[in-house]
């Protein structure tokens, strides 16, 4: 009798353990959960949707050869389409605005506030000319040391600027859901081996996904890497990249190759199939699709913008 009890013992201690490692396999095949959605049902969605893009020269568009204005049309085409909503769009991206430009903009017009207070959605591309105009000063600083306190004083000039514009936007709509887009370097395939840049859009990024930890409903919106690298993703790419670029600029970049670069005055062709061959600088219509694609996922992720 014992031994039966004994047996029986062990028999249910086997069971249990069998139950138990069923209910984990069962819990962790990746066919066997439904992960957890933001997404709306369909009678709770919105039958319009108001967007409001901010900015700089992305948002307007400049670089699409297709003339068909950037980001700002394409993104609007595609939540009417997948999302089954009509798109209001305000565009009011303005070529070569820094952070506090882009905000006065705001400021002095009383049409661009009421269309942030109806907005839904707001868009923002920022930070690309305030870190554009700190390396043209400072880019004939070959000291490193040195160039890290001009970079570090302007990292933090900008972060209240961002600040700054952030409350101003939320002043006149304080639910809105706010996607900014990250800044990238537009003359990496150029400079591959040239850090100074890399490291400076690297640290331009992080004030602003800092800012998405401080405000409400604000997402990031990453096309650093892929309009940075351009087609050149894998590592033994970029190692030629850096390999081309060491022997043409040895490292080092002045304002005359800089400019060139940036400018591309005398250049006809461009190696980062993202980017306008005509100034070197903005994405073409290949990498304005990309950053549609970018920011319909975060929109996609963070859908408080379509429900009613």
């Amino acid at each position: 009798m014992k031994k039966m009890k004994n047996l029986s013992k062990v028999l249910g201690i086997a069971l249990l353990i069998v139950v138990v490692a069923l209910a984990f396999l069962t819990y962790w095949h990746p066919g066997a959960r439904t992960l957890k959605t933001d997404k709306v049902p369909q009678n709770d969605r919105r039958q319009t949707v108001r967007l409001v893009a901010l900015g700089d020269s992305l948002t307007q568009g400049v670089g699409d050869q297709t003339k068909t204005g950037g980001y700002t049309s394409r993104i609007q085409k595609m939540v009417h389409q997948k999302d089954k909503v009509k798109v209001i769009m305000h565009n009011y991206g303005r070529a070569g605005d820094r952070s506090d430009q882009i905000e006065k903009r705001l400021v002095d017009s009383p049409k661009m506030q009421q269309q942030v207070k109806k907005a839904q959605v707001i868009t923002l591309t920022v930070g690309g000319n305030d870190l554009l105009q700190t390396l043209t000063k400072n880019v004939m600083i070959n000291q490193q040391s040195k160039l890290d306190r001009q970079l570090d004083q302007a990292e933090d000039t900008y972060r209240g600027k961002l600040e700054s514009l952030l409350n101003t936007v939320r002043k006149y709509n304080g639910h809105a859901s706010i996607f900014i887009y990250s800044i990238y370097n537009p003359i990496y395939v150029y400079f591959a081996n040239v850090t100074q840049i890399t490291n400076a859009v690297t640290d331009w990024n992080k004030v602003t996904t800092k800012a998405t930890r401080r405000y409400q409903n604000l997402y990031y919106v990453d096309i650093d890497r892929p309009l940075s690298v351009g087609q050149y993703r894998s590592i033994s790419q970029q190692a030629k990249l850096k390999r081309a670029a060491q022997e043409s600029n040895s490292g080092e970049l002045s304002v005359e190759t800089f400019q060139k670069q940036i400018l591309a005055s005398d250049v006809n062709d461009e190696l980062n199939d993202y980017l306008s061959p005509a100034d070197h600088f903005h994405p073409n219509a290949k990498g304005y699709r990309l950053m549609t694609q970018k920011l319909y996922t975060q929109m996609q992720a963070h859908q408080q913008w379509l429900k009613k």
